[in-house]
């Protein structure tokens, strides 16, 4: 691994809140990032993790996307930037200035995961949210629910995809 020298190191980690200042979590992510893209140049390093969390998930997923757009495509600045954004992570994945890579697991059966905590190349093939809540001693009959509500919404996402999908007309109809 070679390493080169930056002009500054930027990072938006963790989750904090400033609410004597009227500054919600989401804000002070927010007004943290706005610092990174105002002051990056191309010889910065960025670190940016988990950005757009704190909101509803199209505005979290935008945001996350616009700014990786920002510093992969117009500053052009070494960054690692963690997501749990799926879609993010497969709209980038191609990308000829991204490199992706997942923190790996080992799988020992159908509800026994190891997370190894160690960065491998490639996209993590699903997320791990209800292994973390049996390791977090979640209720039983909490993880069941939801494990059920979780089959339920991806099967919605699946059934959304094979609907066909309205597209824009160049030119506006005038016929009623």
């Amino acid at each position: 691994m070679e390493l080169s020298p930056v002009d500054r190191i930027f990072t938006r980690l963790g989750a904090s809140d400033k609410i004597n200042e009227g500054q919600s979590t989401f804000m002070v992510e927010l007004l943290e990032t706005a610092t990174i893209l105002n002051h990056a140049t191309r010889h910065s390093l960025c670190i940016l993790d988990e950005l757009g969390r704190g909101t509803a998930t199209f505005d979290g997923v935008a945001i996350a996307h616009a700014a990786l757009q920002e510093l992969a495509i117009q500053i052009k600045c070494r960054t690692i930037f963690s997501t749990h954004y799926h879609g993010l992570v497969s709209n980038w994945a191609e990308h000829p200035r991204v490199q992706t890579g997942f923190m790996d697991f080992l799988q020992e059966d159908e509800h026994k995961i190891v997370f190894l905590y160690k960065l491998t190349v490639g996209v993590s093939p699903r997320s791990f949210g209800i292994h973390v809540a049996r390791l977090a001693n979640l209720p039983a009959c909490i993880i069941k629910r939801a494990i059920a509500k979780g089959t339920d919404f991806s099967e919605r996402v699946k059934d959304s995809t094979k609907k066909p999908r309205l597209t824009l007309q160049s030119k506006p109809s005038h016929a009623l």
